[in-house]
């Protein structure tokens, strides 16, 4: 080995150590377990060393907010106080007797007489003073003067009052003296004769625990007017004060209320809060102190701090006992949701994850199971749709016309014969001439099947059968027998066309060793009458279709002869193709595509546009991929860009002028604004020899509409994930003032690997709705089976509207079935706007019951009782698990 050789060998060894040394390192129990054991500690630790140094700070926040709360009770209780002696005076003053007596005292300036009267009332109201004033405010006389009287009291601030509102209380100070009083009138008989005075010594009682004094200033020093702190604590508050007066001052000079004062009182800490002290102008007479000490409010966070330190240690000792158990309790849902991680990892998605927890770890396991429950859904979409892929025809090759081997099945249905008599006739041209033909009308009539959802059951010679089945199954192939005589009329070339309907067996037989389609029934035997009693160019109907369309033909303004047949002695009626065009030109149906067929009036623009064609100099047509009442959608490749896009012709006849054109494009700028991986993209709106079309995204999949008729209803995970992405894309709609007005399964597309494309915005309500604000009387937009009952009624459609036609999706996906039964757009109608929807559980009894309950709140008749919108019903729909 060479030394260059060596270096690379080195660092793999180096890696491989290292690797084996992490190997070899703690745990991230362990890890866990140390770093909570250290943070108990320092918790703990730092905890006491906080608790020490914040203990003085917090007892004196503490002093601080009850002294504060001290005040306001002190406060309230003087103003109670006020108002309690200011209500005993006026009982006082008036009382008839004292009144009159007083009145009559009060002129005669008879002092004696009137010390008498407040002498005799001095125990009933406990005052410490009265007085008596004449109206003018001068003393009369005084109980604690008697020799007093004359002195003129008017400039007093409380009598001033008084003399200018008739009654006043408040504080009054005379030289040293704080009282409590209040003035009240004497007016016996409504007449004022003069007024009394009541006057109570300040009298202090603590407050919520802590003590009170009232301070004034007398001969230039601080003194206490009155406390609840005792002869010797008011000694030491006063000397305190007068060592440090700025407090008081404030208080008293700019009437601030000044707390967290702290005061020494002989080497005790207290702290006070200063009030300012008013008469009843307003004026400062002192100031109210309330006071507490420190000691008293440390002592109980003392007691804590010791408590916190035994507490502390022992929690110590405990966290080295407690804290493995606990890693390794936490860590177990962890470690599960690992395994199931490295589990999914390698494709097994069905974990059971516990979601109970109600913390991050119980977060994390309801997203993965989430997560999961997408990744199941994914899984059994895309294995369902891979399944049903298999039946597909190649992108734009012809579909063959045996269909795929089913079980034998007893079902109603309609079936169309048609005779192509002219490819009967050997020609003198080249041979091959007449087969190249039979397929070209063969493939013809298998396209205009499909596009209105029937399959083509047999071919024999140049004679093939078509059947339809569901609702609206005789207008569907009436529509069909329409449009495949819209080019020929008829002229002898044109094939002749039966119609028959009644319930049917469909299945296969085996015929050396293979397996064929076939027919038998009613229909099938009446269809071979039939047949040949058709003309070229003629559609030949039973007595059961006849009985089917009768309302169609009634609203045209038809009327059908009854015939007998000349091979047959059946009742027969002959319908001409534009009279079937006319009947079925407004029929909706849920088809693949609206099952309208065009009039004759544009067929012909249309009929010109085949594979091969360039529209607008631009869009290369590829194949025909459907046909409906709008006109006709293409597979085309636009040359400009070298994309493949989906071309929808519409039809001249919905009156598409220059002004609808406009209007159509400004839907079309809404519709563009939707960019959704669920939303078919709508590229642009041209014209090609004054017809209308539009350049759609290309999607190779099937539509809702095939899965449903493959297997009636889609396994449960399945369905949810495609609910969720129709109302994603509802949603995205919505967001852009866009309402889609016709959702049904035909209109949701799903790509090969499972991605739900919600179709056609906005095309529907422009043409069909000259009125921008309310659809004309009784004309139905959409497919009346999916449409809500305010939408049949002509009202204008909202995003409650399209809630309830996914709700009408929704309940087909997962029973298999609708929520009204109808035979015709007339029964449809009628059920959806009277009738309750049959509950989901009578198709699919082990419906989850939040499911169920969805499904009814969409198909609410009242657009109040609905989902407000997409987003509601997807929050519904996301919690349900697969």
């Amino acid at each position: 080995m060479t030394a260059t050789d060596a270096v690379p060998t080195a660092a793999r060894d180096g890696v491989e150590r290292r690797a084996a040394e992490e190997r070899r390192g703690l745990g991230l129990g362990t890890r866990i377990f140390l770093i909570t054991a250290l943070l108990i500690v320092l918790a703990v630790g730092g905890a006491v060393a906080y608790t020490a140094f914040t203990a003085g700070r917090i007892a004196r926040d503490q002093a601080a907010e009850a002294l504060r709360a001290s005040h306001e009770v002190f406060t309230t209780s003087r103003t109670e106080r006020e108002g309690a002696l200011l209500r005993d005076a006026s009982i006082f003053a008036s009382d008839p007797g004292v009144a009159i007596y007083l009145a009559e005292a009060i002129p005669a300036g008879d002092r004696a007489s009137i010390l008498d009267q407040l002498g005799e009332r001095r125990a009933d109201f406990e005052f410490d003073f009265a007085a008596v004033l004449d109206p003018d405010g001068r003393l009369v006389a005084r109980t604690d003067r008697p020799a007093g009287g004359g002195e003129e009291l008017e400039e007093s601030d409380l009598v001033a009052q008084a003399l200018e509102e008739y009654v006043a209380a408040g504080l009054w100070r005379e030289g040293d003296a704080l009282y409590e009083a209040t003035v009240v009138p004497i007016d016996p008989g409504g007449l004022l004769a003069g007024f009394l005075v009541t006057g109570f010594d300040l009298g202090l009682d603590r407050v919520m625990g802590n003590d009170v004094a009232a301070v004034i200033e007398s001969g230039g020093a601080l003194a206490i007017a009155a406390s609840t702190l005792g002869l010797d604590r008011e000694r030491l508050l006063a000397s305190a004060l007068r060592a440090r007066p700025g407090p008081y001052r404030r208080a008293v000079e700019e009437g601030e209320t000044v707390g967290g004062v702290e005061l020494d009182l002989d080497g005790e800490p207290w702290i006070a809060l200063f009030a300012p002290l008013a008469d009843a102008a307003g004026d400062p007479v002192g100031a109210s102190a309330v006071l507490v000490s420190l000691d008293r409010e440390l002592a109980p966070f003392r007691a804590i701090q010791r408590a916190l330190l035994a507490a502390g240690l022992a929690a110590v000792l405990l966290a080295f006992a407690l804290s493995f158990g606990f890693a390794r309790r936490v860590l177990a849902p962890i470690r599960r949701l690992g395994a199931a991680a490295a589990a999914a990892r390698d494709g097994d998605y069905d974990q059971e994850i516990p979601t109970g927890r109600g913390d991050e770890v119980g977060s994390l396991a309801r997203a993965f199971d989430h997560l999961l429950s997408d990744l199941r859904e994914k899984r059994d979409m895309e294995a369902y749709v891979a399944e049903l892929s298999r039946t597909l025809p190649d992108a734009g090759a012809v579909q063959p016309l045996e269909p795929t081997v089913r079980p034998a099945v007893r079902e109603r249905l309609a079936l169309l014969g048609a005779e192509f008599r002219d490819r009967a006739r050997l020609g003198s041209g080249e041979p091959g001439e007449v087969i190249e033909g039979l397929g070209r009308d063969l493939r013809r009539l298998r396209e205009l099947a499909v596009a209105r959802g029937g399959r083509v059951e047999a071919v024999a010679g140049h004679r093939a059968w078509v059947s339809f089945r569901g609702s609206a199954r005789c207008q569907r192939a009436l529509a069909t027998a329409a449009d495949l005589l819209a080019a020929g009329g008829r002229s002898l070339n044109a094939p002749a066309v039966a119609i028959a309907e009644g319930p049917a067996e469909a299945g296969t037989v085996g015929e050396n060793g293979s397996a064929r389609p076939a027919l038998a029934g009613p229909p099938v035997q009446q269809l071979e009458s039939l047949v040949r009693e058709a003309g070229p160019g003629d559609i030949v109907l039973d007595r059961r279709v006849h009985d089917e369309l009768a309302e169609a033909f009634a609203r045209s303004g038809l009327a059908l002869v009854e015939r007998r047949g000349v091979i047959t002695p059946q009742p027969l009626y002959l319908v001409r193709p534009d009279e079937a065009a006319q009947v079925t030109s407004d029929l909706a149906s849920p088809t693949p595509m609206t099952a309208v067929g065009p009039r004759r009036g544009d067929r012909e623009t249309l009929s010109q546009i085949r594979p091969g064609s360039v529209v607008g100099g631009r869009f290369e047509i590829l194949s025909l991929l459907g046909m409906g009442g709008m006109g006709m959608v293409f597979k085309a490749r636009d040359r400009e860009l070298d994309d493949l896009v989906a071309l929808k012709m519409l039809r001249a006849d919905r009156g598409v002028g220059a002004e609808e054109v406009e209007r159509l494009k400004e839907e079309l700028k809404l519709a563009r604004r939707i960019t959704h991986p669920n939303v078919l993209r709508t590229y642009d709106l041209g014209m090609v020899d004054g017809t209308p079309f539009i350049s759609m995204e290309y999607v190779r999949g099937v539509t809702l509409r095939y899965l449903l008729d493959q297997t009636d209803r889609l396994p449960y995970s399945a369905g949810l994930r495609l609910s969720r992405q129709l109302c994603h894309g509802l949603a995205a709609a919505h967001a852009v003032g866009v309402v889609h007005r016709d959702i049904k399964p035909e209109n949701l597309i799903l790509e090969p690997n499972g991605n739900a494309k919600l179709m056609d915005f906005g095309i529907a309500r422009l043409l069909r709705r000259p009125d921008p604000d309310r659809t004309p009387e009784g004309m139905v937009v959409g497919t009346p089976h999916y449409l809500a009952p305010e939408q049949l009624r002509g009202e204008e459609a909202t995003p409650r509207s399209d809630i309830y036609s996914a709700g009408v999706v929704l309940y087909e996906l997962f029973t298999g079935e609708l929520p009204f039964r109808a035979q015709s757009a007339r029964e449809a109608v009628m059920a959806a706007i009277e009738q309750e929807p049959t509950p989901p559980s009578t198709y699919w009894p082990e419906i989850p019951g939040d499911l169920e309950r969805a499904l009814l709140t969409c198909l609410e008749k009242d657009p109040d009782g609905r989902f407000a919108g997409a987003p509601d019903l997807l929050r519904r729909l996301d919690a349900l698990r697969a």
